[in-house]
């Protein structure tokens, strides 16, 4: 075997395409710059309730969609010393039966990497949604009157 036929080929994923139901709903509140950040598997840690978060790590997503400003407001925390709870920002979230939701998004840092997760009432839409370990989505920001909004789509 040749070394030319050894090499590894790159696929560059291209992003799905927003479904028309979303699209119309961008639309409608305005929106613009739709962003596909990642595809995402549910697992245990995002439906457990005491956790009422939605891990998304920052090396699965594709692109980048955060203002500066935002991710200096993601360092931000309680108190004077700057040791306290995160602050997080308030983001719009569209279900998968586009209702919006208002949540918190953080910033946790790992040791070898950082997730973002949205948070405060994700059980709301876990319970909505009926969602379950295993469950996949699509995940898509965009920005309507200078707010951040997610989108999450089932699939």
């Amino acid at each position: 075997m040749s070394d030319e036929s050894r090499k590894k080929i790159k696929i560059k994923h291209s992003s799905p395409r927003l479904p028309p139901s979303f699209e119309r709903r961008v639309k409608e509140l305005n929106g613009d710059n739709i962003t596909f950040l990642i595809h995402k598997t549910l697992f245990l840690s995002d439906l457990d309730t005491n956790k009422n978060r939605l891990s998304m790590p920052r090396n699965k997503m594709t692109n980048n969609f955060l203002t500066e400003t935002e991710i200096i407001k993601l360092e931000e925390r309680e108190g004077t010393n700057g040791k306290g709870k995160l602050l997080g920002i308030e983001v719009q979230v569209l279900d998968p039966c586009l209702r919006e939701f208002t949540l918190l998004l953080k910033k946790w840092d790992m040791e070898r990497t950082s997730t973002l997760n949205l948070s405060k009432h994700w059980n709301n839409i876990v319970s909505a949604n009926n969602f379950q370990e295993k469950q996949k989505l699509q995940i898509w920001s965009f920005r309507a009157d200078e707010k951040l909004y997610f989108i999450l789509n089932k699939v």
